[in-house]
């Protein structure tokens, strides 16, 4: 508490704001009590009316705080902040990390706030981690979020970022996140505080800041005056049907994934309403390592209605999507290479096939098999008509073979073009030859028709390939 300063406010103002928070806390499950709660405090009236506030209510919870600052060194009387925040800690006894950085040159590239923004996310992280603690407690209102909502609706958003600022993001919880500005400004006067005053909040430059000064007070005055807890209405409503729609994307389309790439399947991708394509496009994005926007959602859902085999759209960052058959794969923009070992059979007998992922076994019999095997994971061949040792290897180009039924030999990459092998998956399949490089077997397709089992057939090969 600091003696003098602004005139004393509405004492009702304190007990109000200590029960709406407590509220908060309760209802939206943000603390269960007991916890290690880092605080962030810049020095203004709703960061410093929630240390006040989380102080009042630590005997109730059995709270342990701890006070956070990063002073971003924006303003030429930033240190001036830290000060003040250093000293309202020690006042109440509160352990506190206060740092400053020069945040323009560590984050090139993006505008000073925008900058100050991101290390300030890391910082208090960093202090979370450094003292144990469970949540980073922030001072958002429900005006921060109302403008949040606004904001994106004019810069163009979808339900998630309608959303606005949750009540708890990950570690991160906003007490304060169903009280008003003018809450917390009057809990600052009735107790005689005297918050900082940031200058920057009231450039109109900013468009947080012109919605804040201008436009909603223009449109509460003009259209409703109860705008900000509408638009707050408006995104709990979306933030609750975003977190149903991702429910259901994930449950009816699963993503697969294999060698840091993912593959949709076009055929339940189709099936689905617009609304669950454009989260599952999202979504296998988001699992490849990329976020990505309307833009690129919408014109990947183009591609594939368009139906070209083979097209495909470059993401941001070193990643792309290729329509290939009855899938969509997204993957590095990298060729994958193919695996360069050639290794060698024991046949009869088991050898591991780490290039592939998987093994073989091999095994010799004298009497002709009662079913046949599907020829894809386990085949038989006449063991006369083929040159031993064998081997696996990856395909090559000029590659060629004669498929099982077929009177003429064909290039690999023409089977696996009939096959509809996606190109970016060919290099991947094994194939086994002979000692003279013929191809026994395109493993997980095809045998060659020259080593197929013939009414003569004395010893018959089997090949099976297993996941390792």
């Amino acid at each position: 508490m600091r003696a003098g300063g602004a005139p004393p406010g509405d004492p009702r103002a304190v007990a109000d704001l200590v029960a709406r928070a407590r509220r908060t806390i309760v209802d939206r499950s943000l603390l269960k009590g007991g916890e290690r709660v880092v605080v962030a405090v810049s020095g203004g009236p709703d960061s410093l009316a929630l240390l006040h506030v989380l102080h009042r209510l630590c005997e109730q919870l059995t709270l342990d705080l701890h006070v956070a600052h990063l002073d971003h060194r924006l303003r030429s009387d930033s240190g001036r902040d830290a000060a003040f925040v250093a000293r309202a800690a020690a006042r109440r006894g509160l352990p506190a990390t206060v740092r400053s950085t020069d945040v323009p040159a560590r984050r090139a590239g993006l505008s000073p706030e925008e900058a100050a923004r991101e290390v300030r996310l890391a910082f208090l992280g960093e202090v979370a981690d450094g003292v144990g603690a469970d949540a980073i407690a922030t001072g958002h209102t429900l005006d921060d979020r109302a403008e949040t909502v606004l904001m994106r609706l004019l810069q163009g958003t979808g339900a998630r970022g309608l959303g606005g600022i949750p009540p708890r993001r990950g570690r991160f919880i906003r007490p304060f996140i169903d009280a008003r500005r003018a809450q917390t400004e009057a809990f600052c006067r009735a107790l005689r505080l005297r918050p900082r005053a940031d200058a920057s909040n009231a450039d109109p430059a900013f468009l947080r800041n012109l919605l804040r000064t201008e436009t909603i007070p223009m449109l509460r005055a003009t259209v409703n005056d109860r705008l900000p807890e509408a638009l707050v209405r408006l995104a709990d409503v979306l933030a609750d049907e975003d977190v149903l729609l991702e429910q259901l994307a994930a449950e009816r389309i699963p993503a697969d994934v294999a060698g840091g790439r993912v593959r949709l399947s076009l055929a339940d991708l189709e099936a689905m309403p617009v609304a669950l394509q454009r989260r599952a496009i999202r979504a296998a994005t988001a699992r490849a390592g990329v976020e990505i926007g309307f833009d690129h959602t919408e014109a990947i859902r183009r591609m594939v209605r368009a139906g070209d085999t083979g097209a495909r759209i470059d993401l941001p960052s070193p990643l792309n999507v290729t329509r290939g058959y009855g899938f969509l794969l997204f993957g590095r923009a990298s060729s994958p290479e193919a695996p360069a070992s050639v290794v060698e059979l024991a046949a009869p007998g088991e050898t591991a096939l780490p290039p592939w992922g998987v093994r073989a076994r091999a095994w010799i019999a004298s009497e002709r098999p009662r079913s046949w095997p599907d020829g894809r994971t386990v085949c038989v061949v006449d063991a006369d008509r083929i040159v031993f040792p064998l081997r696996v290897r990856a395909p090559r180009a000029g590659d060629r073979f004669r498929p099982l039924g077929m009177a003429r030999s064909k290039k690999v990459g023409d089977f696996f073009t009939d096959e509809k092998v996606e190109a970016e998956r060919r290099a991947e399949v094994p194939l086994v030859v002979g000692g003279d490089d013929t191809i026994v077997w395109i493993a997980g397709h095809r045998i060659d028709d020259r080593a197929k089992v013939v009414t003569g057939t004395a010893r018959f090969l089997w090949l099976a390939m297993e996941e390792a």
